[in-house]
């Protein structure tokens, strides 16, 4: 039988940073040196060979918290043009940690398909001592090429385990397993034998997946992140306000309390229609929809993180969704 055809976009990242040393497993990005095109699948060719027909497929390669709306865009048209001709029975996407998770969800959202698309990435550049980026790349082309994951949306695998893109995220700045998924755990896993085993499928956001595939991510809406504190005002709200943003994630203590004067800043906000989505700081659990909240015409969040709350909102303004839709996407199942 012939082996599975899987696609493998490189966009950059730690994966293929070259530090100034072995032991450099922190400053690596200043040095500004990167393996040369190819470098990163020449290093693990034999292994992939016996798993895979790889095609790479070569991206600007740029850090995770420098991509914009176009660059997005561009990767999102580049991965559903892949699936769209046929070229790949599944998608796998080198990506810089930093925004990985934002990424991994935007492209849940956009991309209509069955088959697999499997971001990866690693916390130690390629030129460390004991570096995760190799066996990371191996284990999500096994993923990518497994039948297992289909249907399963946007996958993301670090360190032997596998996410789902809506609950995935970044919880430690330097470790190897940095990756988890606070609300729900991981979906499966990749054992030493090679094999893949999906353990629980993703219950959440399935009816989401390429609900926005649509939308023009070059014509997004400003949305803003503003994190709640002791004695924080509504200056950054305002200021929010007033430099066009058509939507804010309030990022509250708790369950979801901004301050009270964060409070008047959003009533003024979403007085001047601007659509108000309250998530929390804690980094899992869900913002309920308590009455004062509804009565207020805001948005709860769910369980769903701030900055993936951004992308879905920015989504679902673009695509002209009004406010009792926007509540329902974002308690979708």
């Amino acid at each position: 039988m012939s082996l599975p055809r899987v696609a493998v976009v490189t966009t950059g990242g730690t994966i293929d940073a070259l530090g100034a040393d072995r032991l450099d497993l922190a400053a690596y990005l200043e040095t500004g040196r990167r393996l040369q095109p190819g470098e990163l699948l020449d290093s693990v060719a034999p292994e992939l060979a016996t798993i895979a027909r790889i095609t790479e497929v070569p991206y600007e390669r740029v850090a995770a918290h420098a991509m914009t709306d176009a660059y997005l865009a561009g990767l999102r048209d580049l991965v559903a043009e892949i699936l769209a001709r046929g070229d790949a029975d599944g998608v796998v996407i080198t990506h810089g940690t930093n925004t990985l998770e934002e990424t991994a969800w935007l492209l849940h959202l956009t991309v209509a398909t069955e088959a697999p698309i499997v971001l990866t990435g690693a916390m130690r550049p390629a030129s460390a001592l004991s570096a995760d980026g190799p066996l990371n790349l191996v284990e999500a082309v096994r993923v990518a090429a497994s039948p297992a994951a289909r249907g399963l949306g946007v996958l993301v695998v670090m360190d032997d385990t596998i996410h789902g893109a809506r609950d995935v995220t970044k919880t430690n700045t330097l470790r190897v397993d940095a990756f988890s998924s606070p609300m729900t755990g991981p979906v499966g896993r990749v054992d030493g034998d090679g094999r893949v085993v999906i353990t629980s499928r993703p219950a959440r956001a399935t009816t989401l997946r390429g609900a926005y595939a649509a939308v023009d991510l070059r014509a997004l809406s400003r949305v803003d992140v503003i994190a709640s504190y002791q004695g924080a005002d509504g200056a950054l709200i305002d200021a929010a306000v007033a430099a066009g943003a058509r939507g804010i994630i309030s990022a509250g203590t708790g369950d979801g309390y901004p301050t009270p004067w964060q409070v008047e800043a959003l009533a003024r906000a979403s007085a001047a229609g601007v659509v108000i989505v309250q998530s929390t700081r804690v980094g899992s659990g869900r913002v309920p929809p308590l009455p004062a909240l509804i009565l207020r015409g805001w948005i709860p969040a769910d369980d769903l993180i701030p900055w993936k709350a951004r992308i879905l909102l920015r989504l679902a303004l673009a695509a002209g969704e009004d406010i009792p839709t926007i509540r329902d996407r974002f308690g979708a199942d």
